[in-house]
């Protein structure tokens, strides 16, 4: 005879959603706080500590010292990249007796700006070349042009002297002077200068002697092997240069060999015509007895 004990039906869990996760709040913090063991630093562990951060402190203190101090990285050799040879051997000699010091405590920047305070140079940039060089690349400046102020000096595209010129053979350079000796607004005319002087074609630019500014915004141009002295506006150069040319054999013929053109004005033109030579000129009149 069976006898039915009944379903006793599967295990019974919990709902998912009524499943915890996550403990109440203070739950696992309790048990946490139960397990863990309270340490205490003594006296002992104290004194350890600031024992080690002293050490320490001693450890680098001495290691920088040292390193400043040691003659394998004081400076004893510095590079000049240099394009223009009387500036490289200038510096090179500076250069050549150590006065840097060690290589850690060198102002790179102090190095730059000692540098740049020389005429010649436009840029420079300073390296450091471990264990006990210095590498120093110099941009220097360009001539441009002769400054006529205070006697004759070269000059960079910025008006600025580089050196004292002794004579004018040494550079096919055109000079630029001023009608008052640059006694004022020096910056301003020789940027009106610069102007008219690149704005001319190539081929004049050549035969250019000088150039003159005053202080009514004009340029004197005198070329090479030509008495002729043109007038031209500081800011129509090139425009009333090539209005002379196209003009001059109608003008000399007219009027004969010219001294002094004025191109300045608006649609009109000054002319001054050269005096004529002494009627008793000849190469006998120049001879002694």
């Amino acid at each position: 005879m069976a006898t039915n004990v009944g379903d006793l039906g599967r295990e019974r869990r919990p709902a998912l959603f009524a499943r915890r996760f996550f403990p109440k709040p203070g739950e696992r913090s309790v048990a946490v706080k139960k397990g863990r063991r309270r340490r205490v630093l003594r006296v002992g562990h104290v004194l350890l500590l600031l024992a080690l951060q002293a050490a320490i402190f001693i450890a680098v203190r001495g290691a920088y010292l040292f390193l400043i101090s040691w003659d394998e990285l004081a400076i004893r050799k510095v590079t000049i990249a240099c394009a223009k040879p009387d500036l490289r051997q200038a510096l090179e000699r500076y250069y050549a007796v150590p006065r840097l010091g060690n290589i850690l405590l060198c102002d790179l920047e102090a190095v730059r700006a000692q540098v740049r305070r020389l005429a010649w140079v436009k840029d420079a940039s300073v390296q450091k070349d471990f264990p006990s060089g210095l590498r120093i690349m110099i941009e220097e400046r360009t001539p441009y042009a002769v400054l006529d102020r205070d006697g004759l000096h070269l000059a960079d595209e910025d008006g600025r002297v580089l050196e004292r010129v002794y004579a004018l053979d040494e550079y096919a350079l055109p000079v630029i002077c001023d009608e008052t000796g640059f006694a004022s607004g020096f910056t301003e005319k020789w940027a009106e200068a610069r102007r008219g002087y690149d704005s001319l074609p190539t081929a004049e630019r050549a035969r250019l002697l000088a150039i003159r500014t005053s202080d009514y915004g004009t340029l004197e141009l005198l070329f090479k092997d030509d008495p002729v002295r043109i007038v031209v506006a500081a800011d129509a150069a090139a425009a009333g240069l090539a209005d002379f040319r196209s003009r001059r054999a109608e003008w000399e013929s007219r009027f004969g060999p010219l001294a002094l053109v004025n191109m300045s004005y608006d649609g009109r033109a000054f002319l001054r015509p050269a005096d004529p030579a002494p009627a008793d000129a000849s190469p006998a009149a120049d001879k002694g007895d």
